[in-house]
This record gives structure tokens, C-alpha cells and sequence, in this order.
């Protein structure tokens, strides 16, 4: 089995003669069995860079490969179940017609079973109503044109899915869905990579979302991956950390590293003290105020910060979180 579900090397892409550089030199390493999210700004590249991977978009340069086999430009793998943008749908086909297409296009061996465990995966099978009667959530014969927001969007994850694939891109794919169809959905993804082992990468501005779901992250900035994490990193960098404000924070941050060497003191833009015990728990307060004032260093203002994936996630999108860690390195520990 391949370690790598996805590998990009080079991958590059602009648009309007090269004035504009979409995809920048993306070296990617998508491990077989996580969950992978992609984050970013708007613009910051993550759907032109799906498409890439995909095989909807031609490249400038560099290759894409998955499960261990180099793709030729555009070359779409059928291992491969897509959802970038909007779902590719003909309007005036219902909505197992257009699954009935991707199911024959794929030649699997019984596409109306696919299709009807595809919709069945999506919740838009054929369900009890409360009187005890089955309902359709659209009937058949009613255009896609005809469906709401919500609705094309499960349709789109649905054609995703035709063929069971071992690797899903999905772009946005819980936009428009109803709070209760959004949980259905994310669980959906969870229980496909821990039971079944697909490789699920998936782009969203929802993090709260993404922290649920995903085993790796990859913040994306102009173009290119910042940087790339695991989710056991990410919850590290959230620890639990106080907030300081002294009258003397150069002199704070050296008298702290001798008298508790086992504290990680990081002075940030604004002149406060960041905090942070061994291990992620909240330091000692008592011990921490005693060390300054026995210094003489006058504490003004004391906080605790409990964890927050998705403030992290914001700040390291924004790139505040890298701005600090150099910070850290020009003020010493």
C-alpha cells in the first residue's frame, strides 16, 4: 500500500499569461488514511489546486501522483471521487440520472445499485416519514435545476462517492447544507476514512468543521502551503498558556527562564508575556507571580487562555502564529 494517497512535486499554475500565480511550487504529501484539511484566505489557491490534482486543469509545471502512480496532465484517476467549486451536473437530468452518467462513464458493474448506495450514503434516499409512510426527498423525474442549494450540494458529494472511491477532493462540500444535514455529512467523511480507509482531502472556511474531522492541516497562502501539521501538532500549539503584562518584559523573560526553566516564555508583538507549562497545562500562577515580583518586575495584568483550534487556525492562516515564533527568536526564551 502506497504511504502517500496524493504526492505533488512543482505543482505550479497561473492564469492571464502568468501575471497571476495561483498555484506556486506546491510540494504536497497527503499520508494514506488521514483526513486532510486545506485551509486558507480566499484566493489563496486551494480549488485551482484540487483541480490540478483532479485532472480538470492542466498544469504550468511539476507533476501530481496518487496512490504511488505519476498522472499525465489532466489525466483524471477513477480512485479518485471529485467535488471542486460546484458540482458538474446536467440541469435537466434528475438526480439519479445524473448519478446513472458518472455510474456508466466509470463502467462500473451494477450502476443502479452505486447510485442507490450513493444517495443512500448522502441521506437523500428514500426515507420513513413520521406517519410511517416513505418519502423521496426529491422525486423522480424533478430537474437538478429545480433543487436547492443544500440539495446539489449532497447530490455533488454523492457523485463523488459513485464507484467508491479511495480518495475523495472535496471543495467546500458542506456550503448551503442545513445544520443537520452538515453533521450528517461530516460524519459521513470520519466514518469513510475509519472504516473503509478513504483518504478524505477536503477544503472549508468552516474550521470548526474541519477541527472535527481532520488528522492533518495544510495552511495555504498565496499559492503555497505555509505550513503543513498534524492534528496532535495543532492541539500543542493550542495549549493551555497565560497571558502576562509586566513593567519589565526583557528582564521578565530572562529572570523566568533562570528561576523556571521549565516554562516556554514567548514575548509577542505587543509587548505581553505568552506562558506556557510543560506538557500544555496552565503554569502556576502563584510560582510565576512570586519568581517577578521577587525580582522586583511588577505584574499589571494576569490571564488565562484555554485552548482554541480554530484561533490558531485563524492565526496561523493570517500568519500572526509565524509572526510570533520569530518574535520568540529575536527576544530569547
Amino acid at each position: 500500500m502506497a504511504t502517500y494517497a496524493l504526492e505533488t512535486s512543482g505543482l505550479s499554475k497561473s492564469f492571464l499569461h502568468g501575471s497571476v500565480l495561483a498555484v506556486r511550487d506546491v510540494d504536497l504529501a497527503v499520508p494514506a488514511g488521514s483526513v486532510f484539511g486545506i485551509v486558507g484566505k480566499n484566493g489563496a489557491g486551494k480549488s485551482t489546486l484540487l483541480k490540478l490534482i483532479a485532472g480538470f486543469m492542466r498544469q504550468d509545471a511539476g507533476t501530481v501522483s496518487v496512490l504511488g502512480r505519476q498522472l499525465r496532465p489532466c489525466e483524471s484517476d477513477s480512485r479518485i471521487g471529485a467535488l471542486v467549486e460546484a458540482p458538474a451536473v446536467y440541469g435537466r437530468l434528475d438526480a439519479f440520472e445524473n448519478l446513472m452518467n458518472r455510474a456508466l462513464v466509470l463502467g462500473l458493474p451494477d450502476p443502479k445499485k452505486a447510485c442507490r448506495e450513493a444517495l443512500e450514503l448522502v441521506g437523500l434516499d428514500a426515507r420513513t416519514a413520521g406517519d410511517g409512510r416513505r418519502r423521496v426527498l426529491w422525486p423522480r423525474g424533478t430537474y437538478v435545476d429545480d433543487l436547492s442549494t443544500g440539495q446539489r450540494q449532497r447530490l455533488g458529494v454523492a457523485l463523488a462517492l459513485v464507484g467508491n472511491p479511495e480518495v475523495l477532493l472535496l471543495d467546500e462540500p458542506l456550503t448551503g447544507i442545513d445544520p443537520t444535514g452538515v453533521s450528517h455529512l461530516r460524519d459521513l467523511l470520519v466514518r469513510l476514512n475509519r472504516e473503509r480507509g478513504v483518504t478524505v482531502v477536503v477544503s472549508s472556511h468552516v474550521l470548526a468543521d474541519l477541527e472535527r474531522m481532520c488528522t492533518h492541516f495544510g495552511i495555504m497562502r498565496d499559492g503555497a502551503f505555509a505550513r503543513t501539521l498534524t492534528a496532535d501538532e495543532l492541539a500543542d500549539a493550542c495549549a493551555t498558556y497565560l497571558t502576562l503584562r509586566v513593567n519589565a518584559p526583557e528582564r521578565a523573560v530572562a529572570v523566568l527562564s533562570e528561576e523556571l526553566p521549565g516554562l516556554t516564555v514567548r514575548v509577542l508583538p505587543d509587548g505581553a508575556l505568552r506562558v506556557t507549562a510543560p506538557g500544555g497545562g496552565e503554569p502556576d500562577r502563584a510560582v510565576l507571580a512570586q519568581a517577578l515580583l521577587a525580582a522586583g518586575i511588577a505584574v499589571t495584568e494576569l490571564s488565562a487562555s484555554a485552548p482554541d483550534v480554530e484561533a490558531e487556525l485563524v492565526r496561523l492562516i493570517d500568519g500572526t502564529a509565524d509572526t510570533a515564533a520569530s518574535h520568540l527568536g529575536e527576544k530569547g526564551r
